[in-house]
């Protein structure tokens, strides 16, 4: 599963918003950031996979670039499969 992250440059770091599945994290780069954000991620999907709940539905990219909240932030792509989905494979 992929899903769409913005990072914003702070004072301190990277701050990283997944805005389909309301998460925030942070870095002190980039990277760190992303590492957060794929780890926030996982244990996200596995809580709803593990509870029987649906997971949200993912938007448009569209819909998020166009969202005015969301402007001057970089967008990026990170995929995460949740553990629990490797295991039942």
């Amino acid at each position: 599963m992929h899903y769409l992250i913005m990072l914003e440059q702070t004072e301190e770091g990277f701050a990283v918003q997944v805005p389909d599945l309301a998460i925030s994290a942070y870095g002190k780069n980039i990277e760190s950031a992303k590492t957060a954000a794929t780890e926030a991620i996982r244990i996200n999907l596995e809580t709803y996979i593990e509870n029987d709940m649906p997971v949200p539905d993912r938007k448009k990219v569209d819909d998020h670039l166009k969202n005015p909240d969301f402007q001057g932030l970089l967008f990026a792509y990170i995929q995460v499969e949740p553990e629990i989905l490797r295991q039942a494979a």
